[in-house]
């Protein structure tokens, strides 16, 4: 899929052609351009909240389009991403990250699933009303192995990487590699999306 930097900011653009020079991407700075090229073909569109200008109507013209929108906020907070998703863009990130995390927001809205920022997620998790069922857990766990099972129950009880890792004395890369696991045994992208599977 195209990718597409809206930006009038030539700093940023100059950052973009550095964190982006493993892909085929063009730069756009008119929205009149943009949204030709949105209305031409799909394409994932990486801007700065900023150019919005405090309008979202923007936005919804090029969802429209069917455009995959990659929205980057320098402050990025709970409340503007609920906002942005409510709308259907893909992505919602800080505006400084780094060149893995961007190429991998690029890599999972082109496999067509949302990338949100881990902050956004884990506050997602915590103002879930989630109550698992304990019935359907223990069967759907049964695809685990044991310690991936182990894992799975403590995400399940919300408790974060850090706290994972110091109940079962392991390291936080040994977390997020079995957490990995689990979720590419489930199917999912991400701990919101594992729990929403046992949400009941």
């Amino acid at each position: 899929m195209k990718i597409v930097v809206y930006s009038k900011d030539l700093n940023l653009i100059d950052r973009y052609k550095k964190l982006l020079s493993s892909y085929t991407f063009d730069v756009i700075s008119k929205y009149e351009n943009l949204y030709l090229e949105a209305k031409k073909e799909s394409i994932i569109i990486i801007m700065n909240i900023e150019e919005c200008e405090d309008d979202f109507t923007i936005l919804s013209s090029l969802i429209e389009q069917n455009a995959y929108l990659m929205i980057l906020d320098s402050t990025p907070n709970y409340e503007t991403g609920k906002q942005l998703i409510f709308l259907g863009i893909k992505c919602y990130g800080n505006l400084m990250m780094d060149d893995i995390h961007l190429k991998e927001a690029i890599n999972s809205v082109s496999d067509g699933n949302i990338w949100l920022y881990p902050e956004f997620i884990n506050e997602t998790v915590q103002r879930m009303r989630y109550e698992a069922n304990p019935n359907a857990i223990d069967e759907k766990l049964k695809l685990l192995s044991a310690r991936e099972k182990e894992v799975a129950e403590l995400v399940l009880k919300k408790l974060s990487y850090l706290e994972i890792s110091e109940q079962l004395n392991i390291t936080i890369r040994t977390v997020k590699a079995h957490t990995k696991n689990i979720y590419e045994k489930f199917n999912v992208s991400n701990r919101l999306a594992f729990l929403l599977l046992f949400n009941h």
